[in-house]
This record gives structure tokens, C-alpha cells and sequence, in this order.
């Protein structure tokens, strides 16, 4: 027995050490183990015996590659060629481009035509082609920029190697604006007897169609098509930041280079890795897989008992936070280690207690915030309707001297009665109408035939609760600013509708309405300062609903000048009180 726990001594004492070790030391050294070793025992053994051999056979392969590459490139630039010959013993297109058109000749409609659709039948016939253009002197014909364009845009030293070829066809490269490198075919036209230049032919290939044309053969190496000045025009190079054959270091990258003309000048050239050359070999291949059986088989030891040391304590970690997402912050005390992921586990239990103490805080903070700005707004707007109320009874007393200032009193005590509610801060709609009316009846008093009231209620709504005087600052404000001619009443409708889930009650006026600043400003529902009272209440009644019951609920307001406001009040559908 001593033998034994003498044997497991040193394993205890590693898997203890490797669990305070950081985990990213851990993940280096497995990996290190699973993929260093295999790797470096194949590459060992097969790179001396399967080297020589591979390359005598891909010597005799690469050269038929080329051949087959050349031709076909060749067949497709003399298929180029053929289109600007076309082109260039075309003359009635050669009329067109060196005639000089006056200002109102409207011959260059029929050039235009002409040219553009003889240049856009050779695109259509040749798909391969990205882009055919006619460059010439001749400012009198139009430029549609695209066929036919002028030669002040065609590069000045380009311009002076085409006009040297005289008729043969020049390549030059460029990138466009999307990084895509395109080959441009360009080819002086000119009179045959005079040999006087009238424009030049351009024919703009991508990249991609060349590469067509060696990419099947791209497979196990990598092939450059190249220009004479050796500046790459394709190729299957994953860096496409090399622009030119020499800036490739065949030395330190081990290629063989096997390099073949085109009559043009180009260049096919085949970069071939000797590290490809390491093919499956008959003998090489049965130790390759021995060797590789057996490292495969020790990574799978190591990767598991390692996987099953480190992702114990993952699964416990990842327990405890599922617990602190359901709202359970109580985390039971566990040892995890000293490494990152015990570290982590104290870092979530310090922060599931924190949390925790935060809810609450805010909680009750948030809870006695609202309930002393609601009782703050509910207390404010008393004494406003109040004043009010009083300057009315106040000036029908003057004015009539008492007669009517006892119903008057009796429609205010009404209204206080029905608001004051036993100090409860919301009403049913049905007593919230009943204060609209009692309050209409006083003010009918004050400004006798001044309005009309009228209402379209949904009575199946009564039962539902609101808080208290949210319409009564609108029909305030309607007989206070909409009134406009002394001699002429407006008409306020009242209306209580349901909307899905929702009431909706809204005031309507056909009075003065207000200007469309005022109206901007109201319906922001910024808190005033120094503002009359209509824009307090409006304030007051949208901030009392939302505390009450969310954004999502409120005060409307639309207003236009001579034709009158609207107010559309939004309420949930509830029956508790606040």
C-alpha cells in the first residue's frame, strides 16, 4: 500500500500544482503536447525519403502544365486580337471618330449610336471582356465616358507606348477601386496610308478571367502569369500584397521555380513547394500512419484527463452563474481552486452580493422617489384650479352682484367633494366626468353662451379608474386661450373611447387654436419655468400618467392656428386605485 501512494505521490502533487497554474499555461502546454509531437515526427520521417523522388516526377509534370497554360492564354489574347482587328478595318466606325462635327450638326447622333452599339455587340459576344473603349482627339464627338471617351483621360506615358507599337497590341496593368488588379489591351488606330493616329482601342480584362484560365492547374502548387517587366497579373498567391516576381524569396520559402515565354512577352511561371513533394509514398505512408496512430492516442489520454481536470470546476462555475440569472444571488461557499477560474468564482460571488444590495436600495429608492413626486404634482395642481375657480366666483359676483354666486358655490363644493376622494389620488372615469361637468357648470356661469360642451362617452368604461382632474386643465385651457370672438361660441367635445386594451379620452376644440411653436413646445412636454398655466397643466396631467403607469401612456396634442387644438388622453384599462 505505502508502494502505491509512494507511485500516485507525484501525480497528487502535479494535478494540485496544475490547479493554481493559470489557465492559459495550461492550454499552451496541452496543446504543445497534441500537435508539436505528431507533427514533428512525420514531418521528420517522410521529408528525406519522399523529397527526391516527388521531385523527379514533378519536373516532367510541370513542364506539359505550362505548355497546356501557354496555349490556352495564347488562344484567348488572339481571340482579343481578332476583336481589335475588327474594330481597326472598320471604317465606316473610322469616319465617325475623325469626322469634325459643327455645333448643330446632329450627324454625331448617328456616330454616338453607331460606335455604342458596335462596341456593346463585341461585349455581348465576349463576356470575357470587362470593358471596351475608344479613346480619340476629336472633342467635337460626344463622350458618353464610357465607349467613347477622350484622350486627354488615357495616361500620358501608356498613351506614348501605344503609339510606339504601331498597330501591335500593348498590356498594361492596373488595380481598380475595389483592389481587383484588371489587364488593360490597348492598340493605336491609325490610317493605313497616311499612318496618322486617330484614336486608341482599350480592352479592359479582369483579373479573375486569366485566372480561369490556370486555375484548375493551381491545385498542389501555385502559378504566376506575369507581364515582361515581371510585375504579376494573376496568380494563386494567398499574399496579395506581392506585385512583382521579384519580390518573391524562393531561397527561404524552398520552391522550384520553373519559368516559360509567351510571344507577347509574358511569362507563366510555376512556384512548386518542395514541402507538397512530401506525397503518400507506399512505405512512408504505413510508418506515417503508425506514427500517427500512436500519437493520436496519446493526444486522446492527455486531452481528456486535461479536459476533465479543467472543465470540473467550468461546470460548477457555470452552475453557479445560471443561478445568479434566475435571480438567485445566495451562492453556496465551494472551493474552486486558486487559478482563474477560482478566481472567478469569487469574483461572481462578491458581485451576486453586491447586486443583491443594489436591487434593494434602488428599489426602495425608487419606490419613495415616485410616490413623493406624485403626491408633490397631485398637491400642486389644488391650489391652481382653486385660484381659478375663485377668480371666476370672484368676477360673476362682481358682475352680477350675487345672483347666481350660491349655485356657483354649489357646483365648486360638488367638485371638491368628488376630488378630494378620501385622499385617494385616482377616481373612476365616471366621477372624473362628473368633475368635468361640475366644472363646466361654473365656468358656463362666468362666460355665459361663451361655449358649448358636448360629450360622446362610452359609459361601459365608467368603472374603470384615472388619476384625478386630468381633464379639466384641457377644458380649462379651451375656455381660457381658445375663446377668440366674444361674439361667436366655440364648441368643446368630450369623448371617452376604448382602444384594444386601452382608454382613450380626448378634448376637442374649435377655437383659436395656437401657433405652431407654442404647439411644439407643449407637446414636448417640457417642464416650464416661467410658462402660462395652460402649459403647467398639460405638464402636470402627462406627468402624473406617466409615473402612474409607464411611458407608454400619456398626452397627445395637436393644434393648428384658426381651426382649433386637440388633446388625446391614453390610459391602460384598470380598475386599481393609487
Amino acid at each position: 500500500m505505502s508502494i502505491a501512494k509512494s507511485f500516485y505521490r507525484p501525480f497528487a502533487a502535479l494535478r494540485r500544482r496544475m490547479s493554481d497554474q493559470r489557465l492559459r499555461s495550461k492550454l499552451f502546454v496541452v496543446y504543445l503536447l497534441v500537435t508539436f509531437l505528431p507533427i514533428s515526427f512525420l514531418v521528420a520521417y517522410s521529408y528525406h525519403t519522399v523529397k527526391e523522388q516527388l521531385t523527379r516526377q514533378a519536373v516532367d509534370n510541370i513542364g506539359s502544365t505550362i505548355d497546356q497554360i501557354n496555349n490556352n492564354i495564347q488562344n484567348r489574347l488572339s481571340m482579343y486580337s481578332q476583336i481589335a482587328t475588327l474594330i481597326y478595318m472598320d471604317e465606316q466606325m473610322r469616319n465617325y471618330l475623325s469626322y469634325r462635327y459643327e455645333k448643330n450638326d446632329l450627324h454625331y447622333l448617328d456616330a454616338y449610336d453607331y460606335i455604342n452599339d458596335t462596341l456593346y455587340k463585341m461585349l455581348a459576344m465576349n463576356p470575357n471582356l470587362k470593358s471596351i473603349s475608344i479613346y480619340t482627339e476629336n472633342k467635337t464627338l460626344h463622350s458618353d465616358g464610357f465607349f467613347i471617351q477622350y484622350m486627354d483621360d488615357f495616361p500620358e506615358r501608356l498613351r506614348a507606348e501605344t503609339f510606339a507599337a504601331e498597330g501591335n497590341i500593348t498590356s498594361f496593368l492596373s488595380r481598380a477601386d475595389d483592389g481587383e488588379r484588371t489587364v488593360t489591351l490597348a492598340r493605336s488606330l491609325n490610317y493605313l496610308s497616311l499612318n496618322f493616329p486617330y484614336g486608341i482601342l482599350t480592352m479592359e480584362i479582369s483579373e479573375r478571367e486569366l485566372y480561369s484560365l490556370i486555375e484548375k492547374e493551381n491545385q498542389n502548387k501555385t502559378i504566376l502569369l506575369a507581364d515582361e517587366r515581371g510585375d504579376i497579373i494573376t496568380s494563386g498567391l494567398e499574399d496579395r500584397g506581392i506585385t512583382n516576381v521579384s519580390e518573391l524569396d524562393v531561397s527561404k520559402t524552398e520552391f522550384m521555380v520553373v519559368t516559360k515565354a509567351l510571344p507577347n512577352g509574358w511569362r507563366t511561371v510555376v512556384l512548386l513547394p518542395y514541402a507538397t513533394l512530401l506525397g503518400d509514398a507506399r512505405k512512408a505512408s504505413t510508418n506515417m500512419l503508425l506514427i500517427s496512430l500512436a500519437c493520436i492516442a496519446a493526444a486522446i489520454v492527455l486531452i481528456f484527463f486535461t479536459s476533465r481536470l479543467m472543465t470540473k470546476r467550468i461546470e460548477t462555475l457555470l452552475q453557479f452563474i445560471r443561478k445568479v440569472e434566475r435571480g438567485t444571488f445566495e451562492l453556496p461557499d465551494r472551493a474552486m481552486g486558486g487559478d482563474e477560474i477560482g478566481q472567478l468564482a469569487i469574483a461572481l460571488k462578491r458581485m451576486a452580493s453586491t447586486i443583491q444590495d443594489l436591487i434593494q436600495d434602488v428599489y426602495k429608492k425608487e419606490l419613495l422617489r415616485s410616490e413623493a413626486e406624485m403626491t408633490t404634482l397631485q398637491a400642486q395642481i389644488k391650489p391652481h384650479f382653486l385660484y381659478n375657480a375663485l377668480a371666476s366666483i370672484s368676477a360673476l359676483a362682481v358682475k352680477h352682484k350675487t345672483p347666481h354666486v350660491h349655485r356657483m358655490a354649489d357646483e365648486l363644493a360638488r367638485f371638491y367633494r368628488i376630488s378630494l376622494n378620501k385622499g385617494k389620488k385616482s377616481v373612476t372615469l365616471g366621477d372624473e366626468l362628473k368633475l368635468t361637468e361640475h366644472y363646466v357648470s361654473i365656468q358656463k356661469m362666468r362666460f355665459q353662451g361663451m361655449f358649448r360642451v358636448h360629450y360622446a362617452l362610452d359609459e361601459s368604461l365608467f368603472p374603470y379608474t384615472t388619476p384625478k382632474l386630468i381633464i379639466q386643465p384641457f377644458i380649462e385651457n379651451c375656455i381660457n386661450h381658445a375663446i377668440w370672438d366674444d361674439e361667436a361660441a366655440i364648441n368643446i367635445v368630450v369623448s371617452l373611447a376604448e382602444d384594444r386594451n386601452d382608454v382613450l379620452i380626448a378634448v376637442v376644440d374649435d377655437g383659436a387654436g395656437m401657433p405652431r411653436e407654442t404647439a411644439e413646445r407643449l407637446s414636448a412636454f417640457a417642464e416650464p419655468s416661467d410658462e402660462p398655466p395652460a402649459g403647467y397643466g398639460i405638464y402636470n396631467v402627462n406627468r402624473r400618467i406617466r409615473l402612474a403607469y409607464g411611458e407608454r401612456y400619456g398626452v397627445e396634442l395637436y393644434s393648428r392656428p384658426g381651426i382649433g387644438t386637440a388633446a388625446r388622453i391614453r390610459l391602460p384599462k384598470t380598475t386599481r386605485f393609487l
